[in-house]
């Protein structure tokens, strides 16, 4: 039976300009057995991510001594592939942390940031990303709510037969809502179910990630009808048919 161990080596591709960020990254990545390659700038980090096809883009915004801009190579990068994209920044602020997400980015760690922490979320996403490429995320195969169609095989979604193109992460985060269907399904549950164990308290990843969604499958994104909002508490899927 096929299984993650199964897989080959994660790949992981840091792209930033401070040698000694990536020389410890790099080290302790390596010392834990993924393979890892370095882009310094953002024509190599395009380049990269065809050639070496990283299962993991880790990517320092914090660019000092070339002129580029992190958020546009996070943008980029989004574009070219659908791996995850974990950003590092000593910028903690919560607008650059939406700016980020908003762009493609998974994940947002503040410098400085301690070792085992950055290690326990490239599992995380990894482990996320592997689920998805096997198909075992999945159990049921069609999820129907009014006009919304999940094929959860086919990992596609569909309003009033057109097809909805949604990101990896919005489309975990539908189909756990959708499968929960009616429950009010707080922050730090969906966050852990999306994200991974070691997530909790990041809940603005979660304003970005459903205001995009509604966005994508709301007829009014302002007066939603399938995602509805808990005040302090998370969200809820409604199903029940008008």
């Amino acid at each position: 039976m096929f299984s993650l161990q199964d897989m080959a080596v994660n790949k992981i591709l840091l792209i930033g300009d401070e040698p000694n960020i990536l020389r410890t990254l790099r080290r302790n990545l390596v010392g834990r057995g993924y393979e890892v390659a370095v882009a310094l700038d953002d024509q190599d980090a395009y380049l990269m991510a065809s050639s070496f096809s990283p299962d993991l883009f880790v990517l320092n915004l914090d660019f000092t001594t070339i002129d580029v801009d992190g958020l546009v190579i996070c943008t980029q990068l989004h574009k070219l592939s659908l791996s995850p994209i974990i950003v590092l920044s000593a910028i903690g602020s919560e607008k650059t942390k939406i700016d980020a997400l908003d762009v493609g980015a998974d994940d947002y760690l503040v410098l400085p940031f301690g070792m085992e922490e950055f290690l326990a979320r490239v599992r995380a996403s990894l482990r996320r990303w592997g689920l998805m490429n096997t198909g075992r995320m999945d159990k049921d195969r069609l999820i129907l709510s009014r006009d919304l169609l999940i094929d959860t095989e086919a990992r596609q979604v569909r309003l009033r037969g057109e097809i909805i193109k949604l990101t990896p992460r919005e489309y975990d985060i539908l189909i756990y809502l959708a499968r929960h269907s009616g429950k009010v399904i707080s922050h730090r549950e969906l966050l852990k179910a999306v994200w991974g164990n070691v997530y909790g308290e990041e809940r603005e990843y979660l304003r970005v990630f459903i205001s995009q969604l509604r966005h994508k499958i709301e007829d009014d994104p302002i007066r939603p009808v399938y995602i509805l909002t808990e005040p302090g508490i998370g969200y809820r899927f409604v199903a029940d048919l008008y």
